[in-house]
């Protein structure tokens, strides 16, 4: 009767203390005493911009890290394509890409398409499988060898881009595209890091 006793008060002490210290979750049996009690766990808040670009990239919110990229996105998607354009009121492809560097990597690139493939300060390659987030994407027409539009990788194949393209959408402007869509995929010439960042 005296050992069931000690057991008890030692029980109780042992669970009054892992209650009290907040520590994992634990359940202790002895015939008549049960002690279980909730691990506290806090839930790791998103921000909405995250939330919203890991749902339309197909990825997970933690993976949004960068988000002055995200928000400037936000801040431009569905802005109208205007080729020459430089503003809310509409933008061109060169133009919005030049802006989002200035603005969210605070580096210049030149204003055109073809001045930012052809810049010293940009690394091309083919490969797709290396791009990252923030790489260049450069095209051409179909049947023409002269890059006429760019956008701006994100993840998962998605690039964000102002363009002339309507596709299955019906809507051209700032937008996310895929590369594996037929209609990028075989205008597609090469992606570029800025070899600085």
């Amino acid at each position: 009767m005296k050992i069931n006793f000690y057991k008890q008060v030692l029980i109780f002490f042992i669970a009054f203390t892992l209650i009290y210290c907040k520590g994992s979750q634990v359940t202790t049996n002895n015939d008549d005493i049960v002690v279980s009690y909730d691990t506290i766990i806090p839930k790791k808040e998103f921000l909405p911009v995250q939330l919203e670009y890991a749902n339309l990239l197909h990825t997970k919110p933690d993976s949004i890290q960068n988000i002055k990229l995200y928000t400037f996105i936000n801040d431009w998607m569905d802005t109208k394509y205007l080729l020459g354009g430089e503003t809310k009121d509409g933008i061109d492809c060169s133009s919005f890409s030049q802006l989002l560097y200035i603005e969210v990597y605070d580096k210049y690139i030149e204003r055109t398409a073809h001045k930012q493939f052809e810049s010293d300060y940009i690394n091309k390659f083919r490969g797709k499988e290396f791009l990252e987030e923030g790489d260049l994407l450069f095209f051409h027409r179909e049947g023409e060898q002269v890059i006429s539009h760019v956008g701006v990788y994100l993840a998962n194949n998605k690039f964000i881009n102002a363009t002339s393209y309507k596709g299955t959408t019906g809507v051209s402007g700032v937008k996310i595209c895929d590369i594996t869509n037929p209609f990028w995929e075989k205008r597609y010439v090469a992606g570029g890091k800025r070899n600085d960042l």
